[in-house]
């Protein structure tokens, strides 16, 4: 037994296809065959990325049907694509809940080129709908007003990563122009200040006062005082 055969076998016993003659079910098991050949070929979809990309392709199965080897082929690097859209933008939403979030200028760079490519495939294979290109255009105008919102809000910091240590530090304006300086208010990608801690634990300021001055949750200082202030002063004792 082949396994189209098999397959004809398998999707005659379920509860859909009771009613279905053997030409209709031999359709099915012809179309099944070629959904599970694409999704199992794809080249960067990840397991738990495989339910996002059945979805997408049955959706395009069922607005266009494919004539050529050269048109599956193009479908299959549509789906990778898309799948490779929906982890950048899963990847930048997270960045964005974070307390200071630092974008990666390649992330919006890679978001716009694949947004380009995915609609360049789409109008390949004529799926360039009115309403799919409107989606894609939202969520992109989406990203980029949380980019331009993070620069707004961004654009007069002063503080720096080096691109060779990955440390943090201060620019400081004078009238000759930029000077760099040590920033006492972070370690590593952390909000901290030792001194202000260090007041903390003798219990000279209050948890409150520590949280309006970091401008965070009173768990915060909490999760920090914790974590990082008692390690280091364990580490100096």
């Amino acid at each position: 037994m082949n396994h189209l055969d098999r397959e004809v076998r398998r999707i005659r016993n379920l509860t859909q296809n009771k009613n279905k003659t053997e030409e209709e079910l031999l359709i099915i098991a012809k179309e099944s065959m070629e959904r599970q050949e694409i999704l199992s070929s794809l080249t960067f979809c990840l397991e738990d990325e495989k339910k996002f990309a059945t979805e997408l392709l049955n959706k395009y199965l069922e607005e266009s049907s494919l004539e050529s080897a050269s048109e599956k082929d193009t479908l299959k690097h549509l789906i990778d694509l898309e799948v490779l859209l929906e982890r950048i933008k899963k990847q930048l939403n997270t960045e964005y809940g974070k307390v200071n979030p630092t974008i990666p200028i390649a992330f919006i760079q890679q978001v716009t080129e694949l947004t380009n490519q995915i609609m360049e495939l789409k109008d390949k294979l004529g799926l360039s709908r009115k309403q799919e290109q409107q989606t894609v255009l939202d969520e992109w105008n989406k990203l980029k007003a949380k980019a331009l919102a993070y620069y707004k809000e961004s654009a007069g910091c002063n503080v720096v990563r080096c691109p060779e240590c990955n440390k943090l530090f201060m620019l400081l304006k004078d009238l000759k122009g930029y000077s760099a300086e040590k920033t006492t208010w972070f370690k590593k990608t952390l909000l901290y200040n030792k001194k202000l801690f260090e007041l903390y634990d003798q219990r000279r300021i209050t948890i409150e006062e520590m949280a309006i001055i970091f401008g965070v949750s009173k768990d915060y200082i909490v999760h920090i005082y914790e974590n990082e202030y008692k390690n280091d002063k364990e580490r100096i004792s």
